[in-house]
C-alpha cells in the first residue's frame, strides 16, 4: 500500500486515471448492502483461514483445499454478480443509496496528497535503509508496482474509442468467477486483464513452491473442515460482489485510490474477520 498508494494517486492527479470510471468512485451505492457484504466477507474470511488471493496462491502450491475455496467462490460470486441472485441483488443495491466524493479523498485537499506522497516516500527510503531488502518487505513492493502498473496499463488499453475498457487493477472475487467462465467458453470469448490475473498467479505460485521445494498436495483432515471451508468460501463470494472487493481490491487497490467507499469497507472486513476469529478461539 505504501507504494500503491502515492502511485495511484500521482497518476490521478495527473489526470492519467480517471477515477470515475472505476468501481471506487460510484456516484450513489447502497451503503447497508456494501457493508453487509464487507461483514459477510470478513467472517467468511476467518472460516476458510484466508482471502481470495491466499487460496489462489496455496493452490498453486498443491493445497486441494484452497482449489475447493476458489471454486466455491467463483460460483458463488458469479452466481451473486451474474446468475441466479443477480436480479435481487440489484434491486438491494437500489436501497438505501449514499453519495460520498467521487474522488480522492486526498485530492480534495491538493497539498494534502503531495505532503502524503513525499510522507509514504521517505517511510519506505528510512525502513528499507534500517531493515534492509528482506523477502517480505521486496515482495510488498512489488504488489504495490503491480496495483500502480495495472492502472496505468489498463488504462492506456482501455482508452482506444472503439473498444474502450474501463481501469481495473488487482481483485480476487469477481475475476475467479470471470476466470472459471473463461475456462468453460474460451473459445467464444476474449482473455481479459482478470482472467489473466487468476492464471498468472496461479503459475507464477507453482512455479515459486516448486523452485523452493514447497509444492506438496494437502487435503481436507475432517468433514468438519470441508463444511467450515464451503461455507467461509461460499461468504466471501457472495459477499465480495456486495462489498465491491476483497482485502485486495478493497484494503489495497481500494485504499490507493483514496476511495471513502474503500476506507469504510476495509474497516467493515477488518472488524468482523476479529469478531469471527475471536469466535474460532472460544469455540476451540
Amino acid at each position: 500500500l505504501l507504494i500503491a498508494l502515492p502511485m495511484t494517486q500521482w497518476m490521478l492527479l495527473d489526470g492519467h486515471l480517471d477515477g470515475s470510471q472505476t468501481v471506487y468512485f460510484p456516484e450513489s451505492l447502497s451503503w447497508w448492502t456494501t457493508l453487509m457484504g464487507a461483514g459477510i466477507f470478513g467472517a467468511g474470511m476467518m472460516l476458510t483461514r484466508g482471502c481470495p488471493a491466499r487460496l489462489v496462491v496455496l493452490s498453486g502450491s498443491g493445497n486441494l483445499r484452497a482449489w475447493f475455496g476458489l471454486f466455491v467462490i467463483g460460483l458463488s460470486a458469479y452466481a451473486t454478480f451474474k446468475g441466479l441472485m443477480a436480479e435481487t441483488r440489484v434491486q438491494w443495491q437500489q436501497t438505501g443509496a449514499l453519495q460520498l466524493p467521487t474522488e480522492s479523498i486526498l485530492l480534495l485537499v491538493p497539498s494534502l496528497a503531495w505532503v502524503a506522497i513525499a510522507g509514504v516516500t521517505g517511510v519506505i527510503g528510512v525502513f528499507a535503509f534500517r531493515h534492509g531488502l528482506n523477502r517480505h518487505l521486496v515482495g510488498g513492493l512489488l504488489v504495490g508496482l503491480l496495483v500502480a502498473g495495472s492502472w496505468s496499463i489498463t488504462s492506456v488499453l482501455g482508452a482506444d474509442d472503439f473498444d474502450p475498457m474501463a481501469p481495473v487493477s488487482l481483485s480476487f472475487v469477481a475475476p475467479i468467477g470471470e476466470a472459471m467462465t473463461y475456462l468453460q467458453l474460451a473459445s467464444g470469448l476474449e482473455p481479459t486483464f482478470n482472467v489473466t490475473l487468476i492464471l498468472g498467479v496461479l503459475v507464477g505460485a507453482c512455479l515459486s513452491s516448486m523452485v523452493r521445494g514447497e509444492f506438496q498436495w494437502q487435503t481436507f483432515a475432517s468433514a468438519s473442515d470441508h463444511a467450515r471451508y464451503f461455507l467461509g468460501a461460499m461468504m466471501m463470494g457472495v459477499g465480495g460482489i456486495f462489498a465491491l472487493g476483497c482485502n485486495t481490491g478493497q484494503a489495497i487497490t481500494g485504499l490507493a485510490t483514496g476511495s471513502l467507499w474503500s476506507v469504510l469497507v476495509t474497516l467493515v472486513i477488518f472488524v468482523s474477520g476479529y469478531v469471527m476469529h475471536r469466535r474460532l478461539l472460544q469455540s476451540n
